[in-house]
């Protein structure tokens, strides 16, 4: 059966280790249909939210235990007469997830046992996020056995990152054995901002030289050259990088059999603590949210005080390393949570960065609301704040694998 693009709905399921998130797109407008996003799966107190654009919201608190719960929730909303948006399930044409790692596996790709069991190989590295994608998958196949299911993996984008960008310095056995090399990761994310900020401007994406900054609870830093990735933050697994909320980023890996030898811990012990109990959480040991942080640091907390300097410290060393990797830089765009909405956030990293063409109009940061240029009259970089539309470059991609597939 031929697909063609008019015909085609596609739904969009993001899922985190306590949370659901998924959209409908008509893709012959690109017009999402309906979302939802259901916060605290697994507890008691879990929060529904449902929009279709002219009818009124959901918002309601119910117990929904599991992931497979959630989901079949969601489909019934989508096909209810008064919340919904389709009149059977059939109308669906495939279901898009927002994958992140699989072993073997980096381009886009039709989910089968397959797929599944280079999840199940990765949970290791993706301990908080595969676990959660696997059960999602069989949940679907469940439910809507007959539909086609699509991993657009967050590794796609960085395909075209050059061998001397992804090498480790480690023996070369490992690459060729086990595959150690850098990846990266929020790849639609940097993707979306690779094809809306030229687009924004109104410059031809092909002569633009990037820096994205996903910047939110997890977080990563992209140099795009002329439309490609050459170069991410995050490596092989999305531990590295700048810091995260409760995983450490970049550290000296020496640190890790020390720690191991002197707390005589195992290495699911210390996975666990640079997974969940480092970062943000790890330094300040308030919070894992920036938002609470600078309420805090206002208030005087100086550890507070010291985790924001340090993350902010670590975006500014990538945005110079990247434009040095480039060899200038064009456009700089703030995307993600925390670059979406930190007015301050955004200002100290661009503090002291004009001899790279970097200076902000600080009225237009203070004001910035939806996809804004923040750049003084002056700079010679253009400061553009971006919110990043991951699931309309998931649904493009499905689309792409089931027309090509199927």
């Amino acid at each position: 059966m031929r697909h063609e693009v008019s015909d085609m709905k596609i739904m969009v399921s993001n899922v985190g280790s306590s949370s659901f998130k998924y959209q409908v797109i008509n893709m012959a407008d690109e017009i999402t249909l309906a979302k939802g996003y259901i916060e605290r799966v697994g507890k008691s107190s879990s929060i529904l939210t449902h929009s279709v654009t002219g009818k009124d919201d959901i918002k309601k608190e119910m117990d929904i235990p599991n992931h497979n719960r959630a989901i079949e929730i969601s489909i019934s909303l989508l096909t209810d007469p008064n919340y919904g948006v389709l009149n059977d399930l059939s109308e669906l044409t495939g279901i898009g997830f927002k994958a992140v790692f699989a072993k073997g596996i980096t381009s886009s790709a039709l989910i089968d046992e397959n797929v599944i069991k280079a999840l199940e190989e990765y949970i290791p590295l993706t301990p908080f996020h595969n676990p959660a994608y696997i059960a999602s998958i069989r949940a679907f196949q469940k439910i809507l056995p007959n539909k086609p299911l699509v991993a657009v993996f967050e590794t796609w984008f960085h395909e075209t990152i050059p061998d001397y960008a992804y090498i480790f310095s480690v023996p070369y056995e490992w690459y060729e054995k086990y595959g150690v090399r850098r990846y990266g990761f929020h790849g639609a994310s940097h993707r979306y901002i690779s094809q809306r900020a030229p687009e924004f401007l109104g410059l031809p994406a092909d002569k633009l030289k990037i820096i994205s900054c996903h910047l939110g609870g997890s977080s990563s830093i992209c140099a795009i050259k002329y439309g490609k990735s050459i170069d991410t933050s995050m490596g092989f697994s999305a531990q590295s990088g700048v810091m995260q909320s409760t995983r450490c980023g970049d550290i000296d890996p020496f640190l890790i059999p020390f720690i191991m030898d002197k707390e005589g811990l195992t290495t699911d012990q210390i996975r666990n603590i640079l997974a969940t109990k480092s970062g943000m959480l790890g330094i300040s040991g308030v919070s894992s949210d920036m938002r609470d942080l600078l309420d805090e640091m206002d208030k005087g907390n100086d550890l507070a005080r010291l985790t924001v300097q340090a993350y902010h410290y670590s975006v500014k060393k990538y945005i110079g390393a990247y434009a040095s990797a480039m060899g200038g830089l064009d456009v700089l765009v703030f995307t993600g949570g925390i670059g979406e909405r930190s007015v301050r956030g955004r200002a100290d990293i661009c503090e002291n960065m004009e001899f790279l063409g970097i200076k902000i109009d600080h009225e237009k940061n203070k004001h910035a609301k939806g996809e804004s240029n923040i750049s003084a009259s002056d700079s010679k970089v253009q400061v553009l704040v971006i919110p990043t539309n991951e699931e309309i470059i998931v649904a493009r991609e499905t689309a792409r694998i089931i027309r090509e597939c199927i």
